[in-house]
């Protein structure tokens, strides 16, 4: 892919809370790319750290530091978006690590065609021989990787993502969807449901493998129990996700079952982790469906079920 003649703008968004040294190490990585500085703003959008974070920032120069009291990643990305000056806005984590070339192997990728709305690149982790072989579930680790070809796909990480802003004016994260103040619960869904509104009105989603991320995995993710615990949260989170499609409960209930159908199929198949961690969060999504527990969490939804 041909590099473009002239480099758009790009606000970059980073959403943070309380991870001053990880955020200081993915700043360092983001002001060493290999893109005009004069042609990208950061823009942190902070929800309310108490460890120094805002001290961090304004040793940085050209920083944008936003204070968002909403809880959850969806508030702080939809923030990030509104108060964004670039023609593309680029999203990474505040415990990713840029590749140098990051930035404007995402800008190229917008070259791919006009219809080409977002595009995305892999999460590799920083330090792969920590992770053992048998717990390695992407999902889980917020790893992603869909190869080594430039490829239209139709879902895309948001840790390495970049959209052109326009998008925001009609699309945003569905704030009703992921983190809840409720409890612990690790809940996610907003960045696939994102992706999937972008889909059905007719837009692309490009992967590029040049674009790279490195995540940094917390050692206490890298244990069974924490695996297990994500799974049975995206189940949670799946449920969610089924209710905003506002069919009756009976139809909620079919497709989980259907789905469970499938998955202890492939996991008698294969008997990987992966399938296994598949296995129990659509086991959680049928078990949330049935006994009603949706309805505690899913009430802001304003769905019929």
């Amino acid at each position: 892919m041909n590099e473009v003649r002239e480099l758009p703008f790009v606000s970059i968004i980073i959403c943070t809370y309380n991870r001053k040294k990880l955020l200081e190490e993915c700043l360092n990585s983001i002001f060493a790319v290999d893109y005009p500085k004069s042609l990208y703003e950061v823009i942190i959008v902070d929800g309310g750290s108490t460890d120094g974070t805002e001290e961090l920032c304004e040793k940085f120069r050209g920083i944008r530091f936003i204070v968002e009291n909403k809880h959850g990643l969806a508030y702080a990305r939809n923030k990030g978006a509104e108060m964004a000056k670039g023609f593309i806005v680029a999203y990474t984590d505040d415990d990713c690590i840029v590749d140098k070339s990051w930035l404007k192997n995402l800008v190229l990728g917008f070259q791919f065609s006009k219809n080409v709305i977002g595009v995305g690149g892999p999460v590799h982790p920083l330090r792969p021989e920590i992770i053992p072989k048998k717990i390695y579930v992407e999902a889980a680790l917020g790893l992603f990787d869909r190869g080594e070809e430039i490829k239209l796909v139709r879902g895309i990480i948001t840790s390495n993502s970049a959209f052109k802003r326009e998008i925001f004016k009609t699309v945003q994260f569905d704030e009703r969807l992921g983190v809840t103040r409720r409890g612990k619960l690790i809940l996610s869904g907003e960045d696939v449901d994102f992706c999937q509104t972008l889909i059905k009105r007719g837009y692309k989603l490009l992967y590029t493998p040049y674009a790279k991320v490195y995540h940094q995995i917390p050692i206490n993710r890298i244990r069974t129990s924490y695996i297990v615990k994500r799974a049975i949260h995206s189940g949670i989170s799946t449920a969610k996700f089924f209710a905003k499609e506002k069919k009756s409960r009976i139809w909620i209930i079919r497709l989980a079952v259907g789905r469970l159908a499938q998955s202890i199929l492939k996991t008698a198949s294969d008997r990987s982790f992966t399938s296994c961690y598949k296995l129990l969060q659509l086991a959680s999504t049928l078990l949330v469906c049935l006994t009603g527990f949706d309805k505690i969490l899913l009430n802001e939804l304003d769905v019929k079920v």
